[in-house]
Order: C-alpha cells, then sequence, then structure tokens
C-alpha cells in the first residue's frame, strides 16, 4: 500500500526545484499526499528545506491558506518542522506508531458468535477510522455543492496501482451495489450475463433480482475456463464477470497464460462483450490480481472493493474503465443525481496512502491466510477434502450431501450460505463455503470446528 517512486508519476522530485515543476495544477488534498509519500519514500531527505508557502502557492495555483494547511499536516505528521528562520524542514520519514485498530477481539460465546458466513472480519482486525475521517473533514472542499464522481486525492491514490489506463471513474457504495450497476451499464436489460463460478457470494442473486439471465464459466486453477467461457458467449452472453484475484474461487486466481486466452476468447467470439473484473481484496490482495484491461482496451472495467480492508462503513467502492460503462454507471445511480460522499472519498484515500495502515492491512492478511491455513490442515486430520483460495477469505469443504450438511451445521449453530449463492448451477458432491476472517485464533477452537464440519460432510468421506 506504500507509494512508490514510479507510482508518484514522473513528476516524483530529485530536489527541490523539481518539486515546484510537480506541483502545477494539483488540489490540496493530491499535494499532500505526494509530500507524504516522497518523504516516506526517501526523495525528500532529512534536512532538506521545502519550498516557502508562497513559491508552491504560485507553482500550484492554490491559496496561501491551501498551503498553509498542508504544511500543517504535514507537521502533524511528524514529517516536517517549521522553523522561524530556518524555514520548513524535512524531517520524516517519522517513525510513526502502530495505527490503532477498531476495535478489540470479540469473546467466543459459541459457534452461534462467529459469522462464519459473510467472510466480513471483526474490528479487531480493521483500521480505526478516526484519524482518517478527522483528515477528511479538514479537506478545503467539504461541504462543496460541486458533486465529484471521485475526488482528486482518491483517484490519485487509485491510479498507483490500478492495472490500467481508466478512461472514467466512479464511486458507489457497497461492492454489491458496483457490481450490480455496472452489470445493469453494460447488459441490455433481461440479456445474458456470464459469471465465474464459484461467484462473489450474493452477485448472482442480484443479477437475477434485476431480470438478468445468468449463465457459469467454471474455473479451474489457472482462473476461468476459455470453453466454458466460449460456450457462455455462444448462448449470447455479452456480459462477463469474473475474479481476478480468484478469492472466492475453488483452486486460484488467473495465470498469464490464461488470460491471454480469455482476451483470445473475447476478442475473437464476442468482440462487442464487455468484462466486468470484481477484485473484492483491495489492499488485503498477498499479489496485485491481474487485468483484462491492457490485453482488452476499451472494454473491461475494474470494481475494486474495500470494506474487508477498512470495514463495511466506509461504504466506497471504486469502478474505474471502459468509458461508456463507467458513465453508464452515474446516470444509473439515483438517476445520476447522487454523488458519493466527499468526506468518504477522502477518507478512503488518506487510509490508502498512509504505510501505517498499510501495515495493519498487510497483518491482517497474514491473520486471515492463517486461519484458513489452520482450518484446512484441521479438516484433512479427518481426510475431509477443501480448497483454499487466495486471500485466506474463506475454506470450501467438500460434502456428499449440501441440505443434510447445511441441516446439522445449522443444529450446532454454525450458519453456511447454501451453494445457491455462489454457483449458477450448484455443484453434486456440494462444495460449502466457511468464511475464515471470524474464526478464533485458539487451536482448540479450529479443532472443534472442524470435528463438527467433518461430521456434516461424513456422507463424502463414505462414499470416497
Amino acid at each position: 500500500m506504500t507509494t512508490t517512486g514510479s507510482d508518484a508519476g514522473s513528476s516524483a522530485p530529485g530536489t527541490v526545484a523539481d518539486l515546484i515543476a510537480s506541483v502545477h495544477g494539483v488540489s490540496g488534498p493530491v499535494l499532500a499526499e505526494r509530500l507524504t509519500a516522497w518523504i516516506e519514500q526517501g526523495l525528500l531527505a532529512p534536512g532538506t528545506r521545502l519550498p516557502t508557502i508562497e513559491e508552491v502557492a504560485t507553482a500550484s495555483g492554490l491559496g496561501r491558506s491551501t498551503v498553509a494547511g498542508t504544511w500543517s499536516l504535514l507537521v502533524d505528521r511528524g514529517l516536517v518542522q517549521t522553523r522561524r528562520r530556518g524555514g520548513t524542514i524535512v524531517v520524516g520519514p517519522a517513525s510513526a506508531p502502530p495505527w490503532p485498530r477498531a476495535g478489540q477481539a470479540p469473546v467466543f460465546t459459541g459457534w452461534s458468535s462467529v459469522d462464519l458466513a459473510s467472510a466480513h472480519p471483526t474490528t479487531d482486525r480493521l483500521p480505526d477510522l478516526l484519524e482518517a475521517f478527522e483528515h477528511s473533514l479538514r479537506e478545503p472542499h467539504t461541504n462543496s455543492l460541486h458533486r465529484e464522481a471521485i475526488t482528486p486525492a482518491l483517484l490519485d491514490a487509485v491510479r498507483r496501482d490500478w492495472p490500467f489506463d481508466a478512461a472514467e471513474w466512479v464511486t458507489v457504495s457497497g461492492a454489491g451495489e458496483a457490481t450490480l450497476l455496472t452489470a445493469e451499464a453494460a447488459t441490455p436489460a433481461g440479456g445474458l450475463v456470464a459469471v465465474q463460478e464459484p461467484a462473489v457470494s450474493g452477485t448472482i442473486g442480484n443479477l437475477r433480482s434485476v431480470g438478468f439471465q445468468v449463465v457459469g464459466v467454471a474455473s479451474d486453477a489457472s482462473g476461468p475456463v476459455p470453453e466454458a467461457l466460449e460456450r457462455a458467449l455462444a448462448a449470447g452472453a455479452r456480459t462477463f464477470v469474473y475474479q481476478p484475484g480468484g478469492e472466492f474461487s475453488l483452486e486460484g486466481g488467473i495465470t498469464p497464460a490464461r488470460l491471454a486466452e480469455l482476451a483470445d476468447v473475447l476478442r475473437t467470439q464476442a468482440p462487442d462483450a464487455w468484462v466486468l473484473e470484481e477484485d473484492v481484496l483491495g489492499p488485503l490482495a498477498p499479489t496485485r490480481p491481474l487485468s483484462l484491461g491492457e490485453l482488452l482496451p476499451g472494454r473491461v472495467v475494474r470494481i475494486s472493493s474495500f470494506c474487508r480492508a477498512f470495514g463495511l462503513d466506509l461504504r466506497t467502492t471504486v469502478v474505474g474503465g471502459a468509458r461508456d460503462v463507467v458513465l453508464g454507471v452515474r446516470r444509473l445511480r439515483s438517476h445520476g443525481i447522487l454523488a458519493q460522499s466527499r468526506i468518504l472519498q477522502n477518507a478512503l484515500a488518506h487510509l490508502l496512502v498512509t504505510p501505517s495502515v498499510g501495515e495493519l492491512v498487510a497483518e491482517s492478511g497474514r491473520w486471515y491466510a492463517d486461519r484458513a491455513a489452520s482450518l484446512a490442515d484441521a479438516l484433512a486430520v479427518h481426510d475431509v477434502r477443501t480448497a483454499t483460495p487466495p486471500g485466506g477469505l474463506v475454506v470450501w469443504v467438500r460434502a456428499e450431501n449440501e441440505d443434510e450438511a447445511l441441516a446439522e451445521l445449522g443444529a450446532r449453530g454454525i450458519v453456511l450460505p447454501p451453494s445457491s449463492r455462489t454457483f449458477v448451477t450448484p455443484p453434486q458432491p456440494a462444495w460449502l463455503r466457511v468464511a475464515t476472517p471470524q474464526l478464533p485464533a485458539h487451536p482448540e477452537r479450529v479443532a472443534e470446528l472442524a470435528d463438527v464440519l467433518a461430521s456434516a460432510a461424513r456422507a463424502a468421506l463414505l462414499a470416497g
């Protein structure tokens, strides 16, 4: 999550003169985040004297009060010191304290108190939002009547690792809303949408709820299967929804070779089809997922969700890519009237560019992967077949009879989603999706859950 020199653009400074040349036309929030990144990366070394407020105001076109506010923010972050006669001097990168967590670890009071369905974390794995909102509320344009599809600070933050050059951008609330609106913008009413299976929970039901037909595209260890995509396109699908990171797949993300194969299928079999990429992990991803955006320019829209990294209350999802589809999303969202809160957008931007937040999120990502691995290992003791996709959000558990398994688990207080939420055609034998972010850390609890899951899957063991 920490910005790299190339992320900051070709304008990243080597000297103060370079800094002056690089700030023309930027907004106050973008100036603050760029300077923060440059200092933390050592591009502006400790002891460097920054230009005067007047010099930066003249070079950037910003008001003196805006630049002064930026300098004050850098002082608050411990990155610079302002000396009466010595000007403003870089003292960072500061040894910032760990970013606080949003809450305490929950107390286990039985399996009914543990959410094993949603794949959302508990508050002790999330960053506290107070500083991010305080930062956002100080942004000069807060409460402006001007609506922004995406604020300059957020655009600057997400562009740094967006995998292709997006023609347009928009922000909406939750990831489910973003995928649904994007599919509606790309697909004629009542049309056919191809969806990688297993899908992000809720995607299939949401598409059907607004009248779309849905066809499944099977996936394997390399990603969506080209022959399955060919069949979906031949059936009339002109929108393809898939997970480039494979976070909810059975086997993994997508390989470069498979990406090229899918691009060839889409290029030759359906040159008018749109591609929607659901990036559900955002900053939690262990590696940045590949994209079809460079291979199919002008045809791909990426939907990047941050709720699992920063919590549901931030509720800001970024959509970027093909112009016609993204502009369609803007029109569909409350008939083009509604824009995402500027406060939410700039709070998200602040979280994305703050290194201590990145460290907390990375640690949480390792925690989720460890929880998933521990459950898979415990189930292996029972000879239960499992699959663990990248990111560690879920463990898939093979079971012979889904209805009986869900009923047995429900009697123990464990509620899992039915496979109809993630598969167009539920497989036989079934795959039970167990969300792991809220799984207790105690080994005895993991072993206890594995015992219960193994019992529910026992019919599959007897059959095998």
